[in-house]
């Protein structure tokens, strides 16, 4: 086949994708062969032109949601030291550049110290603060929005919108402490999380006047005036709820969730197993934040470990967290500050796969706190081409196009999230594992596939940067996050990995003064959860340095 012939075959292919998703996995050879030939490396193919349009018209379609980090950033609010609005935004529709906010945005019962506040901030004089803002029309919903510096522009405070979400611990303990009914539940969680009692009322096929009758009788059961102190009481007791260290499970040994403000970022964190456990800092594999199926937990429970699992950047959020190694050192920095909120003066480290790097760069950057770091499934440094072609046709594709052509990796993560809400998600995964049996198996497993699948959407939920980020980051050699850690270093691989063959990973362990612990048979990338038992053991076990 001629070269012409080959680009005109895969421009056809890439348009076909932004019409059907589900074609994507008739695109996946061509490009794959394309970038083995180095094809995607040619400028004047001019295919980057081609995989933009049509990452552009597959976003505009829906299937696969829009650009919500763009959405996000449009919603924030910045005001100057006088409360003058100073760029456009899509919350203030009718308020103009150089006009101060409308009296009736700001609550009648806290208005003044929430100009005050705004004011300390954008002097300089705080670092940052929370006021409530009512955006929501004739609902009236006050909106929390977290208050900081703007960068880049001095004398101003950029507000943001802060998500109140309703984690799973959190929302069950203040259910159970004020005994609210499972309809005054659902009341509240509407108010929390959509804002609009007439939603509520469509999906219950009831009128809005029934729902908001049901939202009286809430308030009056807890003595409040208005919706916005019911957010106010529950948004006060989630934040006392989430810095108490003994307030993290109901139970000894009971997974929960919470939340925790981070750098200015609400970042969600998984707890498994006893309170008093031994804790382990986890930092979790590419698909759907953390996640530790139930015989896994079991296995770390028994072992004594208290598993501390905070979400990946991008993952379950909107915020601006950086790129490439930057990023992963910034994530250690959020990751080090969480600990001290829970008084945890000394911590084990596990990662598997697309955690290498964060946890590598948690260790390298707080030493005084990590003791000893154990990477089950790693994902390795690329430095080069060769090291490229090692990696299996599922992990390769992906990290091929991040290096040669960004467009077209964007186009196919967009594809893969459509095709997976439109429940397509087998023969992707199907595909993506065809080189290793024990992933495959792994992955067929019912309750696993339909984690996988509502796991992925949770993450694009908010955008797509959580996979682009993540896969630039390892397209590149990022590793300068694995020079000159203290603490001891275990790798365990699967003699199955193709994310991670021996060759890669021995070359990788020798350079950093890593130790490989003997492959495990039958297991490959999700080795933490294949091995689970020969991981707690290897967690519970204590180091020698």
């Amino acid at each position: 086949m001629d070269q012409p012939s080959e680009r005109s075959r895969l421009i056809a292919a890439i348009y076909a994708v932004a019409h059907d998703p589900a074609r994507l996995l008739l695109l996946r050879p061509s490009l794959a062969l394309l970038a083995d030939k180095g094809v995607l490396d040619d400028p004047s193919a001019d295919l980057a032109f081609h995989f933009e349009q049509a990452d552009r018209l597959l976003a505009e379609s829906g299937a696969a949601g829009a650009d919500a980090k763009q959405d996000a950033a449009a919603k924030d609010i910045h005001l100057d030291g006088r409360l003058a609005l100073q760029v456009p935004s899509s919350a203030l529709p009718n308020v103009r550049v150089g006009e101060f906010l409308p009296t009736n945005i700001w609550p009648a019962d806290r208005a003044v110290q929430d100009r005050e506040l705004v004011k300390a901030v954008s002097a300089g004089l705080q670092d940052q603060g929370i006021v409530s803002l009512l955006l929501d029309g004739d609902e009236q919903r006050p909106i929390p929005h977290l208050v900081l510096p703007t960068p880049g522009l001095s004398g101003t405070a950029t507000l943001r919108p802060i998500p109140l979400r309703w984690d799973r611990d959190s929302a069950a303990r203040f259910a159970d402490d004020f005994a609210l009914t499972g309809a005054e539940e659902a009341i509240l969680r509407e108010v929390l999380e959509r804002g609009s009692l007439r939603l509520l009322a469509e999906e219950r096929g009831t009128s809005l006047g029934t729902v908001r009758n049901q939202l009286k009788r809430l308030l009056a059961k807890l003595s409040l005036g208005s919706q916005g102190e019911l957010i106010a009481l529950y948004g006060g007791y989630r934040e006392v709820h989430k810095v108490r260290p003994e307030g993290l499970a109901k139970a000894d040994s009971a997974s929960s969730q919470d939340g925790y403000l981070l750098g200015g970022i609400d970042v969600r964190v998984e707890f498994y197993g006893p309170v008093a456990g031994r804790p382990v800092l986890y930092f979790h594999p590419l698909f759907g934040g953390p996640f530790l199926p139930k015989e896994t937990g079991e296995a770390f429970s028994s072992a004594g470990l208290r598993i501390i699992a905070p979400w990946r950047p991008y993952c379950g959020r909107t915020a601006d967290e950086g790129s490439g190694v930057a990023m992963a050192r910034e994530f250690a920095r959020r990751c080090a500050q969480l600990l001290d909120i829970l008084g945890i003066k000394e911590v084990a480290v596990l990662a598997a796969s697309g955690g290498t790097a964060f946890a590598l760069a948690f260790a390298q950057s707080y030493p005084e706190v990590c003791s000893r770091v154990l990477i089950a499934g790693p994902a390795v440094p690329i430095a080069t081409d060769e090291d490229l072609a090692q990696l299996g046709l599922g992990h390769r594709l992906p990290l091929q196009l991040a290096r040669r052509l960004p467009a077209a990796m964007r186009l196919y993560v967009r594809a893969v999230v459509a095709k997976i809400r439109k429940g397509l998600d087998t023969n992707y995964l199907d595909t993506f594992f065809q080189d290793s049996p024990p992933d495959r198996v792994f992955a067929a497993r019912p309750e696993i596939r339909e984690f996988l699948r509502d796991a992925m959407l949770e993450i694009f939920r908010y955008g797509f940067q959580a996979a682009t980020e993540e896969l630039e980051i390892y397209a590149i050699d990022w590793s300068e996050l694995a020079q000159n850690v203290e603490a001891p270093v275990t790798i365990l691989r699967g003699t199955d990995d193709r994310l991670a063959n021996k060759k890669l990973v021995d070359g990788f362990a020798a350079r950093q003064g890593f130790h490989v612990a003997t492959p495990v048979s039958d297991a490959a990338s999700f080795l933490i959860f294949q091995a689970r038992t020969m991981v707690a053991l290897e967690l519970s076990v204590e180091s020698k340095n």
